[in-house]
C-alpha cells in the first residue's frame, strides 16, 4: 500500500488545484497530460453486478446471510468481482468510462437491521454484529481478492455507522446511539471490514448528537483512521456535503461545507455539484489548507493504482478477462445459495417433524 502512496503522492504534486479537486468528486473528469483517464465511482453489486448488463444476480444480501456461511459469501464475492473485471476491461476496450463501469462497488453494506421502519434492511446482513462482522470479511475477500499487488475490484462498506438507526428509518435525521451503543453493536462489523482492507468506506446520511457523519471526527479521525489505523478511501453518500446546508442546515454555505468535509477526512464526494467551485474557493481563501486537498487525491489515486487502472487492464490476473458472465458454474454457485437461503416464514404443517423411524433430522 505504502508504495502505492507513494506514486500517488508524486502523481498529485503534479496537478494543479482544479485538477486536484476534480479527481475528489465521483464523476472524477481525465487529467490527459498525466494520463489519468475519465473514471465514474459509481457502482453496485449487493448481490451481482448492477445496472452494466447481464449478470448473476444471487439472492438478497438478507437472504445470503441466511446461509450462514463465510465461505459462501466470500465465493459469491469472488464471482462478483470476475464478472466485474471481465465487464470492465470489455467496456474499455470500447472506451467507455460512463457510469456502471468501473472497478468500484458500494458493496457489502454492513449496517444492523433492527428497525423494520428503515427501508433498506435487505441489503443487509440482519440484526447481529457477529455474523455481520464474519459475512462481511469474507465478502471483501472475495471481491477484492488475495493477489498481493492489485485488487479484482474494490469493496466499500457502508453506510459508516449507525445509518439504520434513524428516528423512524428517515434518511438524514438524527440517530440516538451513545457511545456504548455504537462500540457495542455498530462499529464492530466495520471494524472488521477495516482491517481487512475494504478498499473504500461509505458515510451514512445520519447526525448522532447533532453532528453528521460526514463532519463526526470522533467516527472518522479517532476511531476509522486512528483507533483501527485505516488507509484506505472515504466516500460521501449522495450529496451528504450539501444535505448539510439545504436540509440538515449545520453549515451556512457550500464553500463551509466543503471546507469542513475535507477537513474531517472525506476523500471523494457524491454528487454536491457545488463542492467542486466551494472547495476551490475554501483553499485561495484560506480556509482550507490545500495539502489536505494532497491528501485526499493521494489515497484516491493509491487505489487507482491498486485496481490497476494505470496499466493492463487485463490486471490482475489474465483469467479475469475469458471469465464468462452468467457461466454455467456461477449459475451453480447461484442455485447452491438459493438452496441454503431457504426459510421458513410460516408454519402451514412442516412442523413439528415427524420423527417416527427417522434416525437423524438435519436443520
Amino acid at each position: 500500500m505504502s508504495k502505492y502512496r507513494e506514486k500517488a503522492a508524486a502523481l498529485a504534486a503534479q496537478m494543479n488545484l482544479e485538477e486536484k479537486v476534480g479527481q475528489t468528486l465521483y464523476t472524477a473528469p481525465a487529467v490527459e497530460r498525466l494520463g489519468i483517464v475519465s473514471y465514474n465511482w459509481w457502482n453496485e453489486a449487493l448481490h451481482g453486478v448492477a445496472r452494466a448488463g447481464t449478470a448473476t444476480v444471487f439472492p438478497q444480501a438478507i437472504g445470503m446471510a441466511a446461509t450462514f456461511d463465510e465461505e459462501l459469501l466470500k465465493q459469491v464475492g469472488d464471482v462478483i468481482a470476475t464478472e466485474a473485471r471481465a465487464k470492465y476491461n470489455a467496456q474499455q476496450k470500447a472506451g467507455d468510462h460512463d457510469i456502471y463501469k468501473g472497478l468500484t462497488f458500494w458493496a457489502p453494506n454492513v449496517n444492523l437491521f433492527r428497525d423494520p421502519r428503515w427501508g433498506r434492511g435487505h441489503e443487509t446482513y440482519g440484526e447481529d454484529p457477529f455474523l455481520t462482522s464474519r459475512l462481511g470479511v469474507r465478502f471483501v475477500e472475495g471481491m477484492q481478492g488475495d493477489d498481493p499487488d492489485y485488487l479484482q475490484a474494490a469493496a466499500c462498506a457502508k453506510h459508516f455507522a449507525g445509518y439504520s438507526e434513524t428516528q423512524g428509518g428517515r434518511d438524514a435525521s438524527e440517530a440516538d446511539l451513545s457511545h456504548r451503543k455504537l462500540e457495542s453493536w455498530f462499529l464492530p462489523p466495520f471494524e472488521r471490514v477495516a482491517k481487512e482492507g475494504c478498499g473504500t468506506f461509505m458515510l451514512g446520511y445520519e447526525s448522532i448528537e447533532g453532528v453528521p457523519v460526514t463532519f463526526n471526527k470522533w467516527l472518522l479521525s479517532d476511531k476509522l483512521r486512528g483507533a483501527w489505523n485505516y488507509q484506505g478511501t472515504l466516500i460521501t453518500d449522495w450529496d451528504n456535503v450539501g444535505r448539510s446546508v439545504w436540509e440538515q442546515k449545520v453549515k451556512p454555505d457550500y464553500v463551509q461545507a466543503a471546507a469542513d468535509a475535507v477537513k474531517s477526512g472525506n476523500d471523494l464526494v457524491m454528487t454536491t455539484p457545488k463542492f467542486y467551485e466551494g472547495a476551490i474557493e475554501a483553499v485561495k481563501t484560506g480556509l482550507l489548507d490545500e495539502s489536505l486537498i494532497d491528501a485526499a487525491v493521494a489515497r484516491i489515486l493509491a487505489l487507482k493504482f491498486r485496481l490497476g487502472l494505470f496499466e493492463d487492464p487485463r490486471l490482475p490476473d489474465q483469467k479475469r478477462i475469458d471469465a464468462v458472465i452468467g457461466s454455467e458454474e456461477h449459475q451453480q454457485l447461484n442455485l447452491e445459495v438459493a438452496r441454503e437461503a431457504v426459510a421458513l416464514l410460516k408454519n402451514d404443517g412442516s412442523l413439528p417433524f415427524n420423527v417416527a423411524g427417522a434416525k437423524r433430522i438435519a436443520v
